[in-house]
């Protein structure tokens, strides 16, 4: 370690989203890797690595954007004959030959732009009313206790404001809405979230709004490797183990004094849509 310390740098990158703050310390080369050498480094279990930053985002999209009591968690069923009628579409847009993972696959589809166009209505609605729209969205078909696969519907976070406007808007079957639950920290919805979601291309996992703020890291070089603590005044909820000359990991609640009490936390509104975009996908549990 002697000799990295001499060659490189370490570096604490923090969050602040809503309640919540993040600090992550890793050590830095003092000199720059070529493109060829990051692709070589993110092509190394990248799906992995995708789902877990993913997981990260997501949380603090949820910390900074919503509120328990306040937004709701919105899911979106389909009736029987709309269902028939999706697999029915899907099974018609694949080669006769098709296997059934295909046809599967092509009715996920259809689900998924329906799911965008509903989201269109709500938008254009909310427009017109002057209501406030934040969301994030997918499509479910996955069990997020087994991996099993579960009937089509989907799963919205949604802002308070544009609640009802939502449950007016979805006539393809029914719906089922309750309140954030009561928690610091919305990771374990996060993870209920994406633990519903199919196996794809990270930024196809969730659908964000435009709206949503995104926070910001900052980033400070630090002259030792010691371990990352809580600032004072917070509360730990998870650590990674802790090994000397490996990077870290900490999220906590922050001091009260440091928490935005405010409706929009200051961060950057999130023009590229939270990297999740219009293309995104998901996968879901049981209807709930």
């Amino acid at each position: 370690m002697g000799r990295q310390q001499k060659e490189g740098y370490w570096v604490v990158r923090t969050y602040e989203a809503g309640k919540i703050g993040e600090k992550m310390k890793y050590f830095m080369l003092g000199e720059k890797p070529t493109r060829s050498q990051r692709k070589m480094k993110s092509d190394i279990n990248k799906q992995r690595q995708n789902e877990y930053s993913a997981l990260k985002r997501v949380a603090r999209l949820l910390n900074a954007n919503f509120v328990s009591g306040r937004d709701s968690l919105l899911t979106l069923t389909y009736s029987e004959d709309e269902l028939e009628s999706l697999e029915s579409s899907a099974a018609g847009s694949v080669p006769v030959d098709a296997s059934e993972e295909d046809v599967r696959n092509a009715c996920y589809d259809l689900a998924h732009h329906n799911l965008q166009l509903f989201i269109r209505r709500v938008r254009r609605t909310c427009k017109a009313a002057g209501v406030e729209l934040r969301y994030i969205a997918i499509t479910a078909d996955q069990s997020f206790t087994t991996g099993e696969q579960t009937r089509l519907h989907h799963h919205l976070v949604i802002n308070g404001e544009a609640l009802q406007i939502c449950l007016d808007k979805w006539t393809a079957g029914s719906t089922n809405n309750k309140p954030l639950e009561d928690q610091q920290d919305f990771t374990p919805l996060a993870e209920y979230l994406l633990g519903q979601v199919r196996r794809l291309p990270d930024e196809r996992k969730y659908i964000p709004s435009r709206s949503l703020v995104i926070p910001q890291p900052k980033d400070r070089a630090v002259s030792t490797g010691a371990e990352l603590r809580v600032p004072r005044g917070g509360q730990l909820l998870h650590r990674n183990e802790w090994k000397p000359g490996m990077p870290m990991y900490i999220r906590y609640v922050l001091p009260l004094d440091k928490i935005n009490t405010g409706k929009t936390p200051p961060a950057k509104l999130d023009s590229t849509r939270a990297r999740g975009g219009a293309h995104t996908r998901t996968r879901s549990s049981n209807p709930g």
